[in-house]
């Protein structure tokens, strides 16, 4: 998957350079990938299928302001184990120009077990994320953005960790 995202940035940045980035009004997006979660008493992370998807507005052409909700899941053994994260996130690029961005925010965060006939749980949470990435422009308002994102909850009795990568598909 990484090899997969690192190839179609490289041919979309070849491509890029002749759709300038420009950044205006509304944007919106979403990715796939692969997330690791680890918890504050776990001796193990685990790994699982990502996502997530976006939306906001642009304030500048270095500034965007939206929503993000991302989520991760794993089910083993009729188990299943879910980590939920929305938030309020800034967007900053360093350059006008470039693809480049970097991402900060705060929200919620939820874990949620359901063991089928066992029973279910959850617990709700603060939750901050930050995460980097790169708009690779390949068309005049698409971009392919691969991406890498940490995001850390807070909950009653403990604390949670995710770190999340993938490609995504972003509108500007």
């Amino acid at each position: 998957m990484l090899a997969a995202a690192v190839f179609a940035s490289t041919t979309a940045q070849a491509q890029s350079e002749s759709r300038p980035q420009t950044r205006n009004g509304f944007w919106i997006g979403f990715g796939l990938g692969y997330g690791s979660l680890g918890c504050e008493d776990c001796d193990d992370r685990a790994g699982a299928g990502s996502a997530y998807f976006k939306l906001g507005g642009t304030v500048s052409q270095r500034l965007l302001i939206g929503g993000e909700f991302n989520g991760w899941t794993k089910k083993e053994s009729g188990v299943t184990l879910s980590y939920s994260h929305a938030s309020g996130v800034v967007y900053f690029y360093p350059s006008a120009r470039g693809g480049l961005y970097l991402k900060g925010g705060a929200g919620i965060a939820t874990i949620r077990l359901d063991a089928g006939p066992f029973g279910d749980g959850s617990t709700t949470g603060a939750g901050i994320i930050l995460g980097i990435g790169y708009d690779a422009r390949v068309g005049r308002n698409f971009s392919l953005t691969p991406y890498f994102n940490m995001m850390g909850g807070s909950f009653d009795g403990g604390s949670a960790n995710m770190a999340q990568f993938g490609l995504g598909f972003s509108w500007h």
